[in-house]
């Protein structure tokens, strides 16, 4: 380590005061750091040509009483470490931040240890300071008192649950009985989960917690997600891959514009319909033991307005439900969009004059590009997720499952961004079309 001679240290000073930058200063007399010009600097303003004599290295210790006269003038003026060291004449500023960590952990005892830290774990001196300065700092991170005073009975086993209470000033029945509350309203929401978990057993925290606001249990969704995490209540369905049915044969027919351009967000029902097909695998799980769904989703609630079930992908499986739909489809102004993949069965001259008839806008994906009609391979990994759970033996036991969730799905099942609703419900509060 350079040690600098009180002459070195004055002229460096000198041009500092005469309007020298510190940067510059280092780079000129090749000093390390800039802040060394400046605590000489400072030095020389508070001690005069004294403070920049050469300090020899002090052996003996700070008393107890200096200590605490640092740490209190320091808090009392709200001072920096580094200019409570200067006003005291302390060589580091870091010997001030000991100082001030060994007060904060161990008291008065930390301050009157020679070595710093004690090398066995004791009790302060001061044990009502010590617990009242941890409560506060607990109580910056909670606004409840209970949770606050749990907390610190948890950090500090050495004292007794009594002697704390009675230090933060909360008496023993009130903090019992508002612990023995919280735990009885942990037991009553843990039951009203359960029972909203054996009608909806793939329902995460968001959608449960707006179930019991509908309920109208007001429970924030943080809560809810720490009692299903401690009770092992996690949804872990919807991370499986599932298997992806194509239905792309090539160009064999006109492929229509892409109309829809990813706009799944519409303002009024029945305006844009999307469409596509997906297989369900059943028994020996071979191309003998498969079932295809083929459903029209409403964009504007994410209701599934019609569908059809088949064991053959064929052109007629898939315009069986926009021939029923089109029969009941309201008037509403607006000519309507029905978008699908590029699959063979929407090249079909057939499928487009279906349409056209009709005066349904045809919108098809770009190929091989699965995004352009990410609303429906939605919908199919949501269903695929929670239908395929089990494994069924049988064609009708599949069907069966099918049939009753989207029926489910319609009617019962919530989502979050139609504000807690399920299809259905969104559309007949939010329009005439019962």
């Amino acid at each position: 380590m350079v040690k600098f001679n009180q002459a070195f240290k004055l002229k460096v000073v000198t041009d500092y005061l005469n309007g020298n930058g510190s940067t510059s200063l280092c780079r000129k007399y090749h000093i390390a750091k800039s802040a060394t010009v400046l605590k000489w600097v400072n030095r020389y303003q508070s001690y005069g040509l004294e403070g920049l004599s050469i300090q020899k290295p002090n052996i003996k210790t700070y008393s107890f009483d200096f200590r605490m006269q640092v740490l209190n003038f320091q808090k009392r003026h709200q001072l920096s470490y580094p200019k409570t060291a200067l006003y005291f004449n302390i060589p580091t500023a870091s010997t001030v931040y000991n100082w001030q960590k060994q007060w904060e952990l161990h008291g008065e005892s930390g301050l009157k240890s020679n070595s710093g830290r004690p090398k066995n774990k004791m009790k302060p001196q001061n044990p009502h300071y010590f617990i009242k300065y941890h409560y506060e700092k607990i109580k910056h991170h909670t606004s409840s008192t209970i949770k606050a005073a749990t907390e610190l009975i948890q950090q500090l086993p050495e004292y007794s649950t009594r002697f704390i209470l009675h230090t933060i000033g909360l008496a023993k029945s009130v903090y019992y009985y508002h612990l023995n509350q919280d735990k009885q309203k942990d037991e009553q929401l843990l039951n009203h989960i359960k029972l909203i978990k054996q009608a909806h057993p793939d329902y995460g925290y968001r959608r449960l917690t707006f179930t019991l606001k509908n309920e109208g249990v007001d429970v924030n969704h943080k809560r809810v997600q720490l009692i299903m995490q401690c009770n092992h209540l996690q949804v872990t369905t919807y991370g499986k891959k599932k298997r992806r049915y194509n239905s792309y044969r090539g160009q064999i027919g006109k492929i229509a514009k892409n109309h829809l351009k990813r706009q799944f967000d519409t303002s009024k029902p029945y305006q844009k319909l999307v469409t596509d097909v997906s297989e369900f695998r059943y028994g020996k799980a071979d191309i003998k033991h498969r079932v295809y769904l083929s459903p029209i989703l409403d964009l504007y609630s994410r209701e599934v307005l019609d569908y059809e079930i088949s064991s053959h992908p064929t052109v007629k499986f898939t315009l069986k439900p926009v021939q029923r739909l089109i029969k009941r489809l309201p008037k509403t102004g607006v000519k309507p969009i029905l978008h699908s993949d590029q699959g063979f069965q929407y090249q079909t001259p057939i499928w487009q004059k279906t349409l056209k008839d009709n005066a349904i806008s045809q919108s098809m994906s770009r190929k091989g590009n699965c995004l352009d009609n990410a609303a429906m391979e939605s919908f199919f990994h949501i269903m695929k997720a929670e239908v395929m759970t089990t494994h069924y033996q049988t064609k009708t036991e599949l069907v069966d499952a099918m049939k009753k969730w989207i029926h489910y799905y319609n009617n019962k099942r919530i989502k979050l961004k139609l504000g807690g609703k399920s299809p259905v419900q969104y559309r007949k509060l939010t329009t005439q079309f019962n």
